[in-house]
Protein backbone atom coordinates (compact mmCIF):
# COMPACT_ATOMS: atom_id res chain seq x y z
CA UNK A 1 0.00 0.00 0.00
CA UNK A 2 2.52 2.11 0.99
CA UNK A 3 4.68 1.96 -2.87
CA UNK A 4 0.56 2.20 -4.11
CA UNK A 5 0.85 5.59 -2.38
CA UNK A 6 4.02 6.95 -2.95
CA UNK A 7 3.98 5.88 -7.12
CA UNK A 8 0.44 8.53 -6.54
CA UNK A 9 2.60 11.11 -4.81
CA UNK A 10 5.47 11.20 -7.76
CA UNK A 11 2.31 11.36 -10.44
CA UNK A 12 0.65 14.04 -9.04
CA UNK A 13 4.05 16.11 -8.44
CA UNK A 14 4.44 15.36 -12.28
CA UNK A 15 1.64 16.73 -13.51
CA UNK A 16 1.18 20.20 -14.19
CA UNK A 17 -1.32 22.39 -13.64
CA UNK A 18 -1.72 26.08 -15.42
CA UNK A 19 -2.01 28.59 -13.38
CA UNK A 20 -5.45 30.92 -13.42
CA UNK A 21 -5.12 33.06 -16.96
CA UNK A 22 -6.16 36.99 -16.10
CA UNK A 23 -9.30 37.36 -18.00
CA UNK A 24 -8.20 39.20 -21.44
CA UNK A 25 -9.52 42.35 -21.71
CA UNK A 26 -11.80 43.94 -24.08
CA UNK A 27 -10.21 46.48 -26.20
CA UNK A 28 -11.59 50.03 -25.13
CA UNK A 29 -13.23 51.72 -27.92
CA UNK A 30 -11.93 54.04 -31.15
CA UNK A 31 -12.90 57.35 -31.62
CA UNK A 32 -11.31 58.52 -35.64
CA UNK A 33 -11.70 62.29 -36.18
CA UNK A 34 -10.77 63.82 -39.75
CA UNK A 35 -10.05 67.62 -40.20
CA UNK A 36 -10.79 68.46 -43.67
CA UNK A 37 -7.87 70.07 -45.10
CA UNK A 38 -5.86 70.31 -41.90
CA UNK A 39 -2.16 69.64 -43.06
CA UNK A 40 0.31 68.42 -40.92
CA UNK A 41 2.64 71.97 -41.37
CA UNK A 42 -0.39 74.14 -39.83
CA UNK A 43 -0.24 71.75 -36.41
CA UNK A 44 2.37 73.71 -34.57
CA UNK A 45 2.36 74.96 -30.77
CA UNK A 46 1.45 78.36 -31.91
CA UNK A 47 -1.53 77.69 -33.61
CA UNK A 48 -3.07 74.76 -31.61
CA UNK A 49 -1.03 74.66 -28.00
CA UNK A 50 -3.97 72.50 -26.06
CA UNK A 51 -4.23 69.97 -28.74
CA UNK A 52 -0.07 70.03 -29.21
CA UNK A 53 0.16 69.29 -25.20
CA UNK A 54 -1.91 66.71 -25.57
CA UNK A 55 -0.28 65.46 -28.42
CA UNK A 56 3.29 65.83 -26.28
CA UNK A 57 1.79 63.00 -24.47
CA UNK A 58 0.83 60.75 -27.57
CA UNK A 59 2.50 59.97 -30.73
CA UNK A 60 2.64 63.01 -33.36
CA UNK A 61 2.99 62.43 -37.08
CA UNK A 62 1.90 63.16 -40.74
CA UNK A 63 -0.23 61.07 -42.93
CA UNK A 64 0.89 61.20 -46.80
CA UNK A 65 -2.59 61.67 -48.76
CA UNK A 66 -3.40 60.03 -52.40
CA UNK A 67 -2.65 60.90 -55.26
CA UNK A 68 -4.51 63.73 -56.53
CA UNK A 69 -4.94 64.70 -52.84
CA UNK A 70 -8.35 65.51 -52.80
CA UNK A 71 -11.47 65.06 -50.25
CA UNK A 72 -13.61 62.26 -51.72
CA UNK A 73 -11.06 59.78 -52.70
CA UNK A 74 -8.50 61.18 -49.13
CA UNK A 75 -11.27 60.01 -46.95
CA UNK A 76 -12.15 57.14 -48.55
CA UNK A 77 -8.92 55.92 -48.61
CA UNK A 78 -8.85 56.13 -44.92
CA UNK A 79 -11.91 54.41 -44.73
CA UNK A 80 -11.07 51.54 -46.83
CA UNK A 81 -7.15 50.92 -46.13
CA UNK A 82 -6.80 50.71 -50.12
CA UNK A 83 -5.33 52.40 -52.76
CA UNK A 84 -7.87 54.31 -54.73
CA UNK A 85 -7.34 52.11 -58.32
CA UNK A 86 -9.18 49.24 -56.36
CA UNK A 87 -11.33 51.76 -54.04
CA UNK A 88 -12.75 53.29 -57.23
CA UNK A 89 -12.55 57.11 -56.00
CA UNK A 90 -10.11 58.19 -57.92
CA UNK A 91 -10.47 62.33 -57.17
CA UNK A 92 -13.95 63.83 -56.34
CA UNK A 93 -14.89 63.79 -59.60
CA UNK A 94 -14.58 61.29 -62.29
CA UNK A 95 -16.45 59.98 -65.67
CA UNK A 96 -17.91 56.31 -65.20
CA UNK A 97 -16.41 54.29 -67.85
CA UNK A 98 -19.11 52.03 -68.08
CA UNK A 99 -21.40 54.82 -69.62
CA UNK A 100 -19.60 57.78 -69.72
CA UNK A 101 -21.24 59.79 -67.64
CA UNK A 102 -19.81 62.41 -65.55
CA UNK A 103 -19.49 61.73 -61.87
CA UNK A 104 -19.99 65.59 -60.35
CA UNK A 105 -19.44 64.08 -56.60
CA UNK A 106 -18.02 61.16 -55.59
CA UNK A 107 -19.10 61.05 -52.06
CA UNK A 108 -21.75 58.67 -52.47
CA UNK A 109 -21.31 54.77 -51.30
CA UNK A 110 -22.63 53.30 -54.79
CA UNK A 111 -19.07 54.57 -55.32
CA UNK A 112 -16.97 52.50 -53.74
CA UNK A 113 -16.08 49.58 -54.54
CA UNK A 114 -14.34 48.35 -51.39
CA UNK A 115 -15.40 47.53 -47.91
CA UNK A 116 -14.95 49.97 -45.91
CA UNK A 117 -13.82 49.82 -42.20
CA UNK A 118 -17.02 50.47 -40.80
CA UNK A 119 -19.00 47.71 -42.77
CA UNK A 120 -15.97 45.14 -41.92
CA UNK A 121 -16.63 46.55 -37.87
CA UNK A 122 -20.23 46.06 -38.64
CA UNK A 123 -19.94 42.44 -39.97
CA UNK A 124 -17.25 41.72 -37.21
CA UNK A 125 -19.84 42.65 -34.31
CA UNK A 126 -18.58 45.96 -33.92
CA UNK A 127 -21.09 48.59 -32.65
CA UNK A 128 -19.99 51.71 -35.21
CA UNK A 129 -21.35 54.97 -35.29
CA UNK A 130 -20.43 57.19 -38.44
CA UNK A 131 -21.07 60.82 -38.55
CA UNK A 132 -20.41 62.84 -41.96
CA UNK A 133 -18.00 60.63 -43.39
CA UNK A 134 -17.34 60.57 -47.36
CA UNK A 135 -19.74 57.64 -48.96
CA UNK A 136 -21.62 57.09 -45.47
CA UNK A 137 -24.55 57.03 -47.33
CA UNK A 138 -26.56 54.10 -46.83
CA UNK A 139 -25.98 50.47 -47.06
CA UNK A 140 -22.62 49.02 -48.76
CA UNK A 141 -23.61 45.86 -50.28
CA UNK A 142 -26.69 45.48 -47.57
CA UNK A 143 -25.04 46.39 -44.77
CA UNK A 144 -25.33 49.52 -42.57
CA UNK A 145 -23.28 50.65 -39.89
CA UNK A 146 -25.11 50.53 -35.91
CA UNK A 147 -25.13 54.13 -35.94
CA UNK A 148 -25.05 56.73 -39.07
CA UNK A 149 -25.61 60.27 -40.20
CA UNK A 150 -25.09 61.36 -44.06
CA UNK A 151 -23.34 64.84 -44.51
CA UNK A 152 -25.90 67.68 -44.36
CA UNK A 153 -24.45 70.96 -44.75
CA UNK A 154 -24.69 73.66 -42.27
CA UNK A 155 -24.54 71.92 -39.11
CA UNK A 156 -21.59 72.92 -37.01
CA UNK A 157 -18.69 71.01 -35.39
CA UNK A 158 -20.08 71.29 -31.61
CA UNK A 159 -22.96 68.78 -33.06
CA UNK A 160 -20.97 66.15 -34.87
CA UNK A 161 -18.89 66.25 -31.27
CA UNK A 162 -22.04 65.54 -29.26
CA UNK A 163 -22.88 63.14 -31.84
CA UNK A 164 -19.86 61.25 -31.30
CA UNK A 165 -20.06 61.47 -27.53
CA UNK A 166 -23.53 59.90 -27.82
CA UNK A 167 -22.37 57.19 -29.52
CA UNK A 168 -20.07 56.00 -27.23
CA UNK A 169 -21.92 56.91 -24.35
CA UNK A 170 -24.48 54.16 -25.77
CA UNK A 171 -21.84 51.91 -25.96
CA UNK A 172 -19.98 52.18 -30.31
CA UNK A 173 -16.87 50.70 -29.81
CA UNK A 174 -15.45 52.22 -33.08
CA UNK A 175 -17.22 55.73 -33.81
CA UNK A 176 -15.93 57.94 -37.31
CA UNK A 177 -16.71 61.25 -37.73
CA UNK A 178 -15.71 63.95 -40.16
CA UNK A 179 -15.44 67.48 -39.45
CA UNK A 180 -14.59 70.65 -40.83
CA UNK A 181 -11.08 71.65 -40.16
CA UNK A 182 -9.57 74.33 -42.05
CA UNK A 183 -10.28 73.38 -45.15
CA UNK A 184 -13.11 76.12 -46.72
CA UNK A 185 -10.04 79.47 -45.04
CA UNK A 186 -7.30 77.61 -47.08
CA UNK A 187 -9.29 77.80 -50.59
CA UNK A 188 -11.40 81.36 -49.87
CA UNK A 189 -7.78 82.74 -47.85
CA UNK A 190 -4.99 80.59 -48.07
CA UNK A 191 -3.01 78.89 -45.47
CA UNK A 192 -0.99 80.63 -42.93
CA UNK A 193 -4.15 83.88 -43.36
CA UNK A 194 -5.46 85.24 -40.43
CA UNK A 195 -8.64 83.45 -41.17
CA UNK A 196 -6.81 80.00 -40.89
CA UNK A 197 -5.12 80.61 -37.97
CA UNK A 198 -8.62 81.89 -36.22
CA UNK A 199 -10.39 78.48 -37.37
CA UNK A 200 -7.35 76.53 -35.63
CA UNK A 201 -7.56 78.60 -32.67
CA UNK A 202 -10.97 76.96 -32.56
CA UNK A 203 -10.36 73.90 -33.47
CA UNK A 204 -8.03 73.74 -30.62
CA UNK A 205 -10.32 75.16 -27.82
CA UNK A 206 -13.30 72.57 -28.96
CA UNK A 207 -10.98 69.25 -29.25
CA UNK A 208 -8.74 69.58 -26.18
CA UNK A 209 -11.05 69.77 -23.76
CA UNK A 210 -13.35 67.55 -25.03
CA UNK A 211 -11.21 64.55 -25.71
CA UNK A 212 -9.62 65.35 -22.49
CA UNK A 213 -13.23 64.54 -21.14
CA UNK A 214 -13.87 61.60 -23.05
CA UNK A 215 -10.71 59.76 -22.32
CA UNK A 216 -11.92 60.41 -18.93
CA UNK A 217 -15.06 59.49 -19.25
CA UNK A 218 -14.02 56.30 -21.43
CA UNK A 219 -10.97 54.59 -20.37
CA UNK A 220 -8.86 52.70 -22.60
CA UNK A 221 -10.20 55.03 -25.16
CA UNK A 222 -7.76 55.41 -28.23
CA UNK A 223 -7.97 58.89 -30.43
CA UNK A 224 -6.99 59.26 -33.69
CA UNK A 225 -6.79 62.63 -35.40
CA UNK A 226 -5.97 63.08 -38.85
CA UNK A 227 -7.16 64.64 -42.54
CA UNK A 228 -7.90 64.20 -46.13
CA UNK A 229 -4.78 66.32 -47.54
CA UNK A 230 -3.01 69.82 -46.73
CA UNK A 231 -2.92 72.84 -48.38
CA UNK A 232 -0.52 75.04 -50.23
CA UNK A 233 -0.46 78.35 -51.24
CA UNK A 234 -1.35 79.54 -55.06
CA UNK A 235 0.67 81.79 -57.34
CA UNK A 236 -0.50 80.85 -60.88
CA UNK A 237 -3.38 79.45 -63.38
CA UNK A 238 -3.05 77.95 -66.16
CA UNK A 239 -6.10 77.27 -68.18
CA UNK A 240 -6.21 74.13 -69.94
CA UNK A 241 -9.24 74.89 -72.59
CA UNK A 242 -7.00 77.00 -74.14
CA UNK A 243 -3.97 74.71 -74.09
CA UNK A 244 -5.99 72.08 -75.76
CA UNK A 245 -8.55 74.24 -77.55
CA UNK A 246 -9.71 72.58 -80.95
CA UNK A 247 -9.41 69.02 -79.20
CA UNK A 248 -12.60 67.41 -77.90
CA UNK A 249 -11.67 66.94 -74.47
CA UNK A 250 -13.53 66.38 -71.04
CA UNK A 251 -11.63 67.92 -68.78
CA UNK A 252 -11.91 67.75 -64.67
CA UNK A 253 -9.73 69.36 -62.47
CA UNK A 254 -9.03 68.89 -58.75
CA UNK A 255 -6.81 72.06 -57.88
CA UNK A 256 -2.97 70.95 -58.63
CA UNK A 257 -3.84 68.15 -60.91
CA UNK A 258 -6.41 67.31 -63.69
CA UNK A 259 -8.21 64.78 -65.85
CA UNK A 260 -8.32 64.43 -69.18
CA UNK A 261 -11.01 62.30 -70.78
CA UNK A 262 -10.07 62.35 -74.90
CA UNK A 263 -12.99 61.62 -77.38
CA UNK A 264 -10.56 60.55 -79.79
CA UNK A 265 -8.16 58.63 -78.61
CA UNK A 266 -5.17 59.18 -81.87
CA UNK A 267 -5.07 62.97 -79.81
CA UNK A 268 -3.53 61.88 -76.88
CA UNK A 269 0.34 62.84 -78.56
CA UNK A 270 -0.84 66.06 -79.98
CA UNK A 271 -2.55 66.89 -75.99
CA UNK A 272 0.39 65.51 -74.21
CA UNK A 273 2.88 68.02 -76.25
CA UNK A 274 0.50 70.75 -75.60
CA UNK A 275 0.44 70.48 -71.85
CA UNK A 276 4.07 69.82 -71.53
CA UNK A 277 5.19 72.34 -73.61
CA UNK A 278 3.08 74.93 -71.30
CA UNK A 279 4.57 73.39 -67.84
CA UNK A 280 2.99 70.79 -66.78
CA UNK A 281 3.92 66.73 -66.13
CA UNK A 282 1.74 64.52 -67.90
CA UNK A 283 1.57 60.75 -68.06
CA UNK A 284 -0.91 58.54 -70.42
CA UNK A 285 -3.19 56.67 -67.75
CA UNK A 286 -0.87 53.22 -67.98
CA UNK A 287 2.28 55.20 -67.39
CA UNK A 288 1.26 56.68 -63.69
CA UNK A 289 4.18 56.04 -62.38
CA UNK A 290 3.05 53.03 -59.81
CA UNK A 291 3.85 53.89 -56.33
CA UNK A 292 0.38 56.11 -56.87
CA UNK A 293 -1.94 53.48 -57.31
CA UNK A 294 -3.54 54.92 -59.95
CA UNK A 295 -3.58 54.28 -63.33
CA UNK A 296 -5.42 50.83 -62.65
CA UNK A 297 -8.94 52.17 -63.19
CA UNK A 298 -10.61 52.81 -66.07
CA UNK A 299 -12.08 55.65 -64.08
CA UNK A 300 -8.90 57.41 -64.17
CA UNK A 301 -8.48 60.07 -67.47
CA UNK A 302 -6.86 58.97 -70.33
CA UNK A 303 -4.16 61.60 -69.35
CA UNK A 304 -3.18 62.71 -65.81
CA UNK A 305 -1.90 65.79 -65.29
CA UNK A 306 0.24 67.44 -62.62
CA UNK A 307 0.70 71.05 -62.08
CA UNK A 308 4.12 72.46 -60.19
CA UNK A 309 3.17 73.55 -56.66
CA UNK A 310 1.39 76.82 -56.54
CA UNK A 311 -0.10 76.66 -59.81
CA UNK A 312 -4.11 75.53 -60.00
CA UNK A 313 -5.39 73.97 -63.65
CA UNK A 314 -8.41 75.60 -64.63
CA UNK A 315 -11.69 73.71 -66.29
CA UNK A 316 -13.83 77.21 -66.58
CA UNK A 317 -14.65 77.88 -70.57
CA UNK A 318 -16.58 81.18 -69.41
CA UNK A 319 -15.25 84.59 -67.68
CA UNK A 320 -18.44 83.28 -65.46
CA UNK A 321 -17.12 79.91 -64.70
CA UNK A 322 -13.39 81.35 -64.44
CA UNK A 323 -14.47 84.02 -61.36
CA UNK A 324 -16.40 80.91 -59.29
CA UNK A 325 -13.03 79.04 -60.11
CA UNK A 326 -11.15 82.04 -58.43
CA UNK A 327 -12.82 82.49 -55.74
CA UNK A 328 -11.88 79.55 -53.80
CA UNK A 329 -8.15 78.99 -55.16
CA UNK A 330 -6.47 81.50 -52.10
CA UNK A 331 -5.40 78.05 -51.77
CA UNK A 332 -5.37 74.26 -53.45
CA UNK A 333 -4.71 70.78 -53.03
CA UNK A 334 -4.61 67.92 -55.44
CA UNK A 335 -0.76 67.79 -55.56
CA UNK A 336 1.26 64.47 -55.20
CA UNK A 337 1.70 63.19 -51.61
CA UNK A 338 5.92 64.38 -52.06
CA UNK A 339 4.73 68.26 -51.56
CA UNK A 340 5.00 68.70 -47.66
CA UNK A 341 2.06 70.90 -47.78
CA UNK A 342 0.21 67.85 -48.83
CA UNK A 343 0.98 66.19 -45.72
CA UNK A 344 -1.89 65.58 -43.17
CA UNK A 345 -1.43 65.98 -39.09
CA UNK A 346 -1.84 62.78 -37.37
CA UNK A 347 -2.17 62.62 -33.46
CA UNK A 348 -2.90 59.38 -31.64
CA UNK A 349 -3.93 59.65 -28.02
CA UNK A 350 -4.16 56.30 -25.71
CA UNK A 351 -1.57 54.34 -27.43
CA UNK A 352 1.85 55.00 -26.29
CA UNK A 353 3.88 58.21 -26.27
CA UNK A 354 6.48 59.01 -29.11
CA UNK A 355 7.31 60.78 -32.40
CA UNK A 356 5.35 58.42 -35.51
CA UNK A 357 7.11 58.17 -39.01
CA UNK A 358 5.05 59.21 -41.92
CA UNK A 359 2.08 57.22 -42.33
CA UNK A 360 -0.06 56.25 -45.95
CA UNK A 361 -3.27 57.09 -45.58
CA UNK A 362 -4.09 53.20 -46.60
CA UNK A 363 -2.25 52.15 -43.69
CA UNK A 364 -4.99 54.03 -41.45
CA UNK A 365 -7.65 51.33 -41.50
CA UNK A 366 -5.94 48.33 -40.86
CA UNK A 367 -4.24 50.08 -37.69
CA UNK A 368 -7.90 50.52 -36.28
CA UNK A 369 -9.21 46.99 -37.53
CA UNK A 370 -6.16 45.72 -35.70
CA UNK A 371 -6.91 47.47 -32.32
CA UNK A 372 -10.53 46.05 -32.60
CA UNK A 373 -10.18 42.61 -33.75
CA UNK A 374 -12.10 43.15 -36.98
CA UNK A 375 -12.02 41.03 -39.88
CA UNK A 376 -11.83 42.04 -43.15
CA UNK A 377 -14.23 40.56 -46.09
CA UNK A 378 -11.04 41.17 -48.53
CA UNK A 379 -7.78 41.90 -47.53
CA UNK A 380 -7.20 46.05 -47.78
CA UNK A 381 -3.58 46.85 -49.67
CA UNK A 382 -2.28 48.89 -46.88
CA UNK A 383 -0.98 47.38 -43.13
CA UNK A 384 -1.29 48.01 -39.61
CA UNK A 385 1.20 50.59 -38.30
CA UNK A 386 3.70 48.29 -36.07
CA UNK A 387 4.80 51.01 -34.26
CA UNK A 388 0.92 51.58 -33.14
CA UNK A 389 0.48 47.94 -32.44
CA UNK A 390 3.38 47.66 -29.95
CA UNK A 391 2.41 47.59 -25.84
CA UNK A 392 1.71 51.24 -24.52
CA UNK A 393 4.09 52.57 -23.20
Amino acid sequence: MRTVVLLASLLLAQVRIPAAQPPVAEPGPVLVISEDGLGADEFRPDTMPRMWALAEAGRRGAVLPPFPATTFNGHVTLATGCWPEHHGVVANAYVEPSDHHLVRAASRVEDIQREPLWVAATRSGVRTAVYHWVGATGPWQGVSPWRMQAFRLGHPDTEGMAWCESALADGAKLVMAYLSGTDEEGHLHGPGSAEVKAKLKQLDDELAPWLTRLRAEHPGLRVLLTADHGMAPMRHRISLPEVLEGLPVELITHGGSAYVYLQRPADAPRAAARLRKAGLTVWPRAEVPARYHLGGSARVGDLVVLAPEGTWLSQARTAREAATERHGRAGAHAYVPEVAAMRAWLVVLGDGRGPLADVPAWDVAPTVAQWLGIRWGQAPDGHAVGTLLEPSR
